[in-house]
């Protein structure tokens, strides 16, 4: 069937015969080949040719490896009943296409994890996907991968079972067998669908390994069952909580086949071919079709399976009996000495397939190619997956209610952003309307996402006759316009069209994912669209227009979209939401031209190939090193690839792989069960308690102590997995409480918009989050540790790097007003009770009553961050933990006569006469998240709001100085979350318990001349102008107090995380191998030297293999295919998900002191045997930091074997 593009193009404007769908599933189940032969339907592709040309795999590596690495488009005409015609799908009349034709924009996406952001762009420009999966190896980790990523796109899920070709001729399974094999992989799939609506599953990975031990323990009990026993036979049956099943053969939206063989079905087409027969109507036969339903002969009617027939044996299911015995009988013809013609010819004449299976196709000398003529002539492919396409996907105008709020990030007509004009809120609300209704009408407003840049040599480009070659747009980058792949290919940006119509020449506002409606003059610029093409795969067809609902490629977008962006004609409109990745850049080398006058050429190609890979991270580090990150090793070397070839064009130097780690400390409730604390494994120091960290401003005008204390792994890793979430909430300012601005303070704006549609959704999501940290806080130990965890993370201020991370900074104790106001009443009696010097130094007026804590720790357990400078500063940690503190002048003379005595500087610092405890931060990020009482957040975002709570015992002339402060601590805390002591990177679950007492000091003479009776309270009523005026001199020298205090917290939060026992987090990906049972011993050697951690092993159901799930860390994934092959023979398989963040169990600080430690690690336990260690020296050499070693070990040693006379 030869189709036009005028054809084409006029379907586009008919939304209820248009079908957006992507082809998502598992590496090498058979994706690229289904789209040969649905190409194959269109007449581009020679019927000899389909399932070999690989027509979308474009490029050269994906044609070498034999797998898609890029998503591709194309546009096809499906018309019913089109490859069944006896006189041919040509003889179609054009009127008929027009009428009865579906336009069905095909996306092929890749099926290998390392290219997820492949799969996600194809996914948000599609309605509907078709999840493909190998009838022999089942559902497999990568398909858990795509499932997901439908389900979060809203996007309609309909199942190809492939490959049934392999349980015929490969595992020999009889068509009862074969059908159990069916009915698990179909069951399976809606196992899996259903725990994603569920949201039981914190992680992917744990998702995947939850659902297959329950899809094992469903296999167990149907084999029970089998066997006689009642109670396994229920269990056995799937239990669903949710509704219906999404994948369900007899509603139609499951089809079986062979793509390599051309042939599939559904049920509904078997119940039309059997229904005259039967006597009955084809939509009750096809219910009896699936599930435990059989023909009895000799009733003439359809029973129950399980009931015995005549002779005693047990009825054969319909599904058996009726489709898959004459698949079997078919495929009979390629056993030896069959009689091909005559077992094909009974098919032909049978099915009156005689007009389609010419008499020569049925003598070809090989059976294999007589039995697909045969097989595509009375099953064809095309018909049976476009038709349930078009049957069970809907239509662009049908879906856009449904994925609205996941395009919109909230319901429609949700409240508008603060501070949004009357009129722009209603040009707003109508936009957004439009985009729920995939309005195509002219007066709608345009709106279209581009999800990729797609490079495209120019040659391919269409011109019209005379037309000059269109130049490449200079994209802006600093350092001046460069050219686009040096003048040889153009960028274009692959999209969708959601609202209106688009046509060249528009011109339209490009809108970034921060861009806000009331503020249009930000984050925004203004393009005209160029040329718009449809994309068929390897070409591209020019049109005029395009409306909505329908795929795209637009020219003219260089200069102002870099990756994806949303293009609109108003700038009264959302940005759509962001793409979500399934994996993280853990993959990274560092790269570098062979020659140096090539940089400029590399940097250009960076830049290139940073536009064209959706999901490719390139940074600069300090040393100037450019560092390209990927998602996994395949990944790696297409873009390696890529910059040497296309963008770049130079020689390069490549570096080893760079994994990426984060830091942490010891966390007790993670050491495995039965380990003793100590030795290699550590924890000795962390069991003890965290000691007390304390710096000293360089003026010694601030004092700051905090402690770091972990976070279990699965509560790191809620917060962690909820990036976005965390974004829009504690950054963008989305939901019920008021954003966290840079300085903590909350906007009271956010109180008004508490009751919208858009809140509501937001709140969905923040109560899954509650109930994640609520579950992760019950699983990290008992009841006290729960608790301990639970008010953790309800005194949350900030989280951190980025003030989205996995680390949290600690707010005080907050207390509502009425028990502010009952603690300060009693601290007053007892203030004037006691009447003490040492209680009122301690005290430092009305804040001192509730400041017992970190400055209440002995001297002797606080460690000193950084020693402080300056004839003011107090030199010795133990004076400044006396002084601090607010011992007395005895203390602290004692403290100094000690410092002399260890021959420290002699300096004497002057004696503090007024100290003022700082009770900065509120538990901002706790409120945004629901994690308090809701009377205490709303009392948490007033004192936010007007500035109350934060300080007590301050002057108010001085609040300036606590705000100068409070933002150094801000600017510190994500200095150091953001690079850890251990080696530079980021901290990963640790949370910051912090307090900052201000000192104000006199000269010693005056000191002297007050005498000790003086309390802090006098000495600052006496002069606190006086101490603030040597404060603005000691800026002159010291800088800015704030820069003070920041570089102050990030030395001290570095040395906290020294003191809580560090650690080292690596990724683990969750590994999932296939291998023969003659492979087994050479895969297991290779997992044990990777440091794997088996999970299960388990054997495939009808086959020889076996199937092993382990975590693996991400530092030793590399080159593990290759070497699993070459170990076993190419008889091992594997596939690798990003899983978690672990941390290593090994103390990287460990020194032998026991005899049996010296025996096992060697004298000084050097990197050999410190796994911890040896990756930290191995980062820090890369980056350029000093590592702790000796280059020569024995200078005295004398290796001379020869001596010349």
């Amino acid at each position: 069937m030869n189709v036009s593009r005028e054809l084409l193009v006029a379907l586009q404007s008919k939304q209820d015969r248009v079908r957006n769908l992507c082809i998502l599933a598992h590496v090498d189940h058979g994706k690229t080949t289904l789209s040969d032969h649905l190409i194959g339907s269109n007449g581009l592709i020679h019927p000899r040719m389909q399932g070999e040309l690989r027509y979308l795999d474009s490029r050269e590596d994906e044609q070498a490896r034999g797998i898609t690495m890029k998503a591709s488009a194309i546009s096809l005409l499906y018309v019913p009943g089109s490859a069944t015609r006896p006189e041919g799908p040509k003889s179609i009349p054009e009127a008929t296409k027009l009428e009865q034709g579906y336009l069905i924009n095909l996306i092929d996406s890749p099926g290998h994890v390392d290219f997820c952001s492949e799969v996600s762009t194809a996914a948000r420009l599609s309605d509907g996907g078709l999840v493909v999966v190998d009838a022999v190896e089942g559902v497999c980790i990568q398909t858990h991968a795509v499932l997901r990523q439908a389900y979060e796109e809203r996007v309609r899920p309909v199942l190809m079972v492939n490959k049934l070709d392999r349980l015929i001729l490969e595992l020999r399974l009889s068509p009862e067998e074969a059908y159990g094999r069916l009915t698990d992989i179909v069951t399976h799939a809606n196992m899996v669908w259903s725990a994603f609506a569920s949201e039981r599953y914190l992680r992917e990975a744990d998702a995947v390994l939850a659902v297959e031990a329950a899809h094992t323990e469903r296999q167990a009990a149907a084999a029970k069952a089998e066997a006689g026993d009642e109670a396994a036979a229920a269990s056995a049956e799937p239990q669903h909580d949710e509704e219906a099943d999404v994948f369900d053969p007899v509603a139609g939206s499951v089809a079986f086949g062979s793509a390599a063989d051309g042939w599939a079905f559904r049920l509904d087409q078997f119940a039309e071919m059997y229904a005259e027969k039967l006597g009955c109507k084809p939509e009750g036969l096809v219910k009896a079709l699936w599930g435990d339903w059989a023909f009895s002969p000799k009733d003439k009617r359809v029973v129950r399976a399980s009931k015995r027939a005549g002779g005693g044996g047990k009825l054969k299911p319909m599904f058996v009996q009726f489709a898959l015995e004459p698949l079997w009988k078919a495929y009979s013809v390629c056993d030896p000495g069959e009689d091909v013609a005559g077992v094909l010819g009974a098919i032909v004449r049978s099915r009156g397939l005689g007009p389609l299976v010419p008499a020569k196709a049925l003598e070809h000398p090989e059976p294999k190619q007589a039995l697909r003529s045969v097989l595509r002539a009375w099953l064809p492919l095309s018909e049976a997956v476009l038709g349930m396409a078009a049957a069970r996907l809907p239509s662009p105008a049908a879906a856009a209610p449904h994925r609205a709020p996941r395009l919109l990030g909230g319901p429609p007509g949700s409240a508008p952003p603060p501070g949004l004009p009357a009129h722009a809120a209603e040009e707003l609300a109508r936009v957004e309307h439009c985009v729920a209704s995939s309005d195509a009408s002219d007066s709608a407003p345009l709106v279209v996402y581009v999800s990729k840049m797609v490079a495209v040599p120019l040659g391919l480009l269409p011109r019209a006759p005379g037309e000059a070659v269109p130049l490449p747009g200079a994209p802006a980058m600093a350092g001046g316009p460069l050219p686009s792949v040096a003048h040889d290919e153009v960028f274009l940006g692959f999209g969708r069209v959601f609202s209106g119509v688009a046509r060249p020449g528009r011109r339209v506002h490009v809108l970034s994912g921060a861009y806000n409606p009331a503020a249009p003059d930000q984050q925004r610029q203004s393009v005209v669209l160029g040329p718009l093409y449809m994309m068929m795969g390897r070409a591209l067809e020019r049109v005029e227009q395009v409306p909505a609902g329908n795929v795209l490629a637009i020219a003219g977008l260089d200069p102002a979209v870099l990756k994806s962006a949303t293009l609109a004609s108003t700038p009264a409109c959302r940005p759509l939401a962001p793409l979500m990745f399934q994996a993280a850049a853990i993959v990274m080398v560092a790269v570098e031209p062979a020659h140096p006058s090539d940089l400029p050429a590399l940097v250009r190609g960076l830049q290139l190939l940073n536009r064209a890979d959706p999901f490719v991270e390139i940074s600069v580090l300090d040393s100037g090193e450019h560092v390209l990150g990927a998602a996994g090793e395949v990944h790696l070397g297409t873009c390696i690839k890529d910059l040497r070839e296309r963008f770049a064009k130079v020689e390069l130097r490549v570096s080893p792989p760079l994994v990426a780690f984060r830091e942490s400390v010891f966390c007790p409730s993670e050491v495995p069960e039965g380990t003793a604390l100590g030795g290699l494994v550590g924890g000795l120091k962390a069991q003890a308690g965290p000691r007390v960290v304390e710096a000293v401003t360089p003026n010694g005008a601030a004092v700051v102590r905090l402690r770091a204390l972990p976070l279990p792994g699965p509560v790191a890793a809620a917060l962690d997995g909820r990036g976005e979430l965390l974004r829009r909430v504690l950054v963008d300012g989305e939901g019920r409480h008021g954003p966290q601005a840079e300085n903590g303070e909350a906007s009271s704006s956010a109180a008004a918009s508490a009751p919208s549609a858009s809140s509501s959704a937001l709140n969905a999501e923040l109560e899954a989050l509650r109930q994640q940290l609520a579950a992760a806080a019950a699983g990290a130990g008992g009841p006290q540790q729960e608790a301990r965890l639970r008010s953790l993370l309800q005194r949350a201020w900030v989280m951190g790097p980025k003030r989205i991370g996995p680390n949290l900074l600690l707010a005080p104790h907050f207390r509502s007003s009425a028990a502010a106001a009952a603690s300060d009443g009693a601290a007053g009696a007892s203030a004037s009770a006691a009447g003490s010097t040492a209680a009122s130094d301690a005290g430092g007026g009305a804040g001192g009553a509730d400041s017992g804590g970190l400055f209440e720790v002995p001297p002797h357990l606080v460690v000193r961050a950084a020693k402080a400078a300056g004839k003011a500063a107090i030199t010795s940690g133990a004076a400044v933990a006396a002084a601090a503190s607010g011992a007395t002048m005895a203390a602290h003379a004692a403290a100094e006569a000690a410092a002399d005595a260890e021959d420290q500087p002699s300096a004497v610092p002057p004696v503090p006469t007024a100290r003022f405890d700082l009770r900065i931060g509120l538990p901002l990020a706790a409120a945004a998240l629901g994690l308090l009482p809701p009377a205490e957040a709303e009392e948490v975002e007033r004192a936010a709001a007007t500035g109350a709570g934060e300080v007590a015992g301050l002057p108010e002339s001085l609040g300036h100085v606590a705000a100068a402060v409070e933002s150094g601590v801000l600017a510190g805390f994500q200095i150091a979350t953001a690079s850890g002591p251990l080696c530079e990177e980021p901290l990963w679950g640790v949370a910051f318990e912090l307090e900052v007492r201000l000192q104000a000091t006199q000269p010693q003479a005056g000191a002297q001349a007050e005498g000790e009776g003086a309390n802090g309270a006098d000495g600052a009523a006496a002069g606190p102008h006086g101490w603030m005026g040597r404060l603005e001199l000691q800026e002159d020298v010291y800088g800015p107090f704030s820069g003070q205090v920041m570089t102050a917290v990030a030395l001290a939060c570095r040395r906290a995380v020294l003191e809580a026992d560090a650690r080292l987090v690596e990724a683990q990906y969750l590994c999932q191998l296939t291998a023969s049972a003659e492979a087994l011993s050479g895969m297991y050697a290779v997992l044990g030297r990777r440091r794997a951690r088996i999970l299960r092993e388990e054997m495939r159901e009808g086959s020889d293999t076996f199937l092993v799930s382990c975590y693996l860390p991400a530092e030793a994934s590399f080159g593990l295919a290759d070497e699993m092959r070459r170990r076993s023979s190419g008889a091992a398989s594997a596939s690798l998900m990003l899983s978690h963040w672990e941390r290593l169990q090994v103390d990287p600080f460990f020194v032998p002191t026991t005899e049996e430690e010296r025996e096992e690690h060697g004298e000084d336990a050097s990197g050999l045997t410190n796994l911890a260690r040896r990756l930290i020296d191995a980062v820090r050499r890369r980056k350029g930091l000093p590592v702790e070693e000796r280059l020569v070990a024995r200078a005295t040693k004398q290796r001379t074997l020869k001596r010349n006379v």
